[in-house]
């Protein structure tokens, strides 16, 4: 896990700032549980065919975000950071994607050849298509496929490819009011 940000400038906002990226680790192993049985309920509720391995992997990124259920959230809010850390998950574990960035696979992503490097959203997009196969599998309902598609198409989109003018706190305002379902931005961005 890459955790380099900009350093403030002095040094008691150095070690707030430490403080705050590594407060999870301090957390007693007590509170750890809860916060994991807290997360369970609703990744079982969105993905409600998760396969246990995966669910206690996707468990331990919450944990390893620091993430629980925002009670004080919309529902889309707390789902749309639930299915990036799903998607993150099935990149990793399902697909090639390791494989590509790192140049493995060769061209027919067979694993076995040696291939160029590939970028980020790149490796997304070649294999964005088991990613959704996948999703589907485990969030079956129909009434969630627009929200969960809007969510994984979100991850495919570089962040140039927005726009200057797109701002998704504006649609997620214009959403909420409207009580519609909003965009997501891949808001962890998590690789």
């Amino acid at each position: 896990m890459d955790l380099h940000l900009a350093q403030p400038d002095n040094p008691e906002q150095q070690q707030q700032q430490q403080q705050q990226q590594l407060s999870w680790e301090n957390i007693s192993p007590e509170e750890l549980l809860r916060r994991r049985e807290w997360n369970r309920g609703p990744l079982s509720d969105f993905f409600p065919r998760i396969p246990a391995k995966s669910l206690e992997t996707v468990l331990d990124i919450c944990i390893g975000k620091n993430f629980v259920y925002q009670l004080s959230q919309p529902r889309w809010w707390n789902a749309r950071r639930y299915t990036s850390m799903v998607i993150a998950h099935l990149r990793h574990n399902y697909t090639e994607y390791d494989a590509l960035l790192r140049g493995e696979g060769g061209a027919g992503g067979g694993g076995g050849g040696h291939g160029d490097k590939v970028e980020r959203f790149e490796a997304r997009q070649r294999t964005g298509d088991k990613v959704w196969k996948v999703l589907r599998e485990w969030c079956p309902w129909d009434d969630s496929n627009d929200q969960l598609e809007r969510c994984f198409q979100a991850t495919l989109m570089r962040p140039e490819e927005r726009g200057a003018e797109w701002d998704p706190m504006d649609l997620d305002d214009e959403y909420e009011l409207d009580d519609q379902a909003s965009p997501v931005d891949d808001p962890m961005d998590l690789d």
